[in-house]
């Protein structure tokens, strides 16, 4: 492949993922996700593996 056809791309797939950014909206977090973050913070350090 090229370096003129990498570029090309790059360009295209970085183009591509800010035009997703700015229509698909961010998803917020859910209780459920937060209950579970919660949970890992109130373990001891190095307990959570």
């Amino acid at each position: 492949m090229s370096l003129r056809a990498c570029l090309v791309l790059a360009l295209l797939t970085g183009l591509v993922g800010l035009g997703l950014r700015l229509v698909v909206p961010v998803t917020p977090v859910d209780q459920d996700y937060r209950d579970v973050i919660a949970y890992y913070r109130s373990l001891p350090a190095g307990a959570g593996h």
